[in-house]
């Protein structure tokens, strides 16, 4: 099972249905990693940010790493990736980078063994419990008001979506008091039998996100997501004393999942596969989070990838329909699954169960002239 071709392919315009009520954004970019092994299986794996350092280091340096290793020694595999490297000081697109390897290594696995990734994880369940991110503004679209914000978490909630999720904090300077009207507008919009999140983006100070916290008390927020700036354990911790909304944290993180258990800093934490070190570190994350008696959940909009890892582990939880990123793995994939009464079936294919759609790479493919395709001598 050893690695002849590795490739990572930028994907630019490919047609996404746009959010309820808007044109707009109706395309979508999108990283994908093939590595391939001399047994014909195709290990793939969808990267969260596409930044054109992630691609540049995946083909033209960690591509010459890959080659010719064993697919299914998944840990001796990405420890080459870090030893023989000093993309350690890429910060973040180095996990990123990282985590599409892992992802893609267990896909392998999974198709070769023909287990589906969660089953190899522990297969604690066959469905996840998911919540609806919306009313977000891309591709230079403006805010949501209110009354569209509302109108949009009525349209979700009347198509049987059970959990739904905003953005607050999103104000040059956060505005607690802005935020708690669009989040009772939604209240009211959907009446008492569905879940509301809030997702501050690690943009507010204590003060701030107590304030916005205590206000929305009384609308049954059902989780708060990094609320405060760089995910600070000490002050996470004190927003936690102040406020009886559960702080979930970790998908953008700059202090490590011990630092927020040890302070006792959330409630639940959030590894993301694709962002963060692949499977393996979300497994590794996982048992910590057990060792305190905490649970993990999944916000980012890598969530068809992320279902695996919460569906695996004994305290996995909820997965993020991120609406926007999930009409890009709807475009881009064969068999994505979709909400059904609060829930997402997960899939019962060898692997992920996600595979791109015939012809699709090739025709959105971005090319890179500077980047070279490393492949075993003799392969293709």
């Amino acid at each position: 099972m050893k690695i002849v071709r590795f490739e990572a392919h930028h994907l630019a315009n490919i047609p996404i249905q746009p959010p309820p009520f808007r044109k707009l954004p109706n395309v979508e970019h999108a990283l994908i990693l093939e590595i391939e092994t001399s047994d014909g299986h195709i290990g793939y794996a969808m990267g969260g940010y596409t930044h054109p350092v992630i691609v540049d280091f995946l083909n033209n340096h960690a591509a010459a790493l890959m080659v010719g290793q064993d697919a299914s020694c998944i840990n001796r595999v990405t420890a080459r990736f870090d030893r023989h490297s000093v993309v350690r000081f890429m910060g973040r697109a180095y996990l990123s980078a990282l985590g599409l390897v892992d992802v893609a290594l267990w896909d392998l696995r999974g198709k070769a063994l023909g287990v589906p990734v969660h089953k190899l994880l522990g297969g604690s369940r066959d469905k996840v419990e998911v919540y609806i991110t919306h009313g977000a503004a891309y591709g230079g679209a403006p805010v949501y008001d209110i009354e569209e914000l509302a109108a949009e978490a009525k349209h979700l909630a009347e198509l049987g979506n059970l959990h739904l999720k905003n953005t607050v904090g999103r104000q040059q300077v956060p505005d607690p008091a802005d935020d708690y009207r669009r989040m009772r507008a939604m209240r009211e919009a959907v009446g008492p039998n569905v879940k509301l999140a809030m997702d501050g983006n690690a943009r507010m100070t204590v003060s701030e996100a107590t304030r916005l916290c205590q206000m929305t008390e009384e609308l049954g927020i059902s989780f708060i997501e990094e609320p405060i700036i760089d995910n600070d354990p000490v002050q996470l911790r004190e927003l936690r004393e102040k406020t009886s909304i559960p702080v979930a944290a970790a998908e953008n993180h700059k202090y490590s999942a011990r630092d927020l258990l040890v302070n006792n800093a959330v409630d639940v934490l959030q590894p993301n596969v694709t962002n963060d070190g692949g499977y393996t570190a979300g497994l590794r994350i996982g048992m910590l989070a057990q060792a305190f008696g905490r649970g993990i959940s999944h916000g980012n909009g890598s969530g068809p990838h992320n279902i695996a890892l919460q569906a695996g582990l004994a305290n996995g939880g909820l997965v993020e329909y991120h609406f926007h990123k999930w009409m890009a793995y709807n475009a881009i994939f064969e068999n994505v699954p979709q909400p059904e009464n609060g829930y997402l079936h997960v899939s019962q294919a060898p692997g992920l169960g996600l595979n791109p759609k015939p012809g699709l790479i090739k025709e959105f493919k971005q090319v890179d002239r500077t980047s070279l395709l490393f492949t075993q001598p003799g392969a293709m």
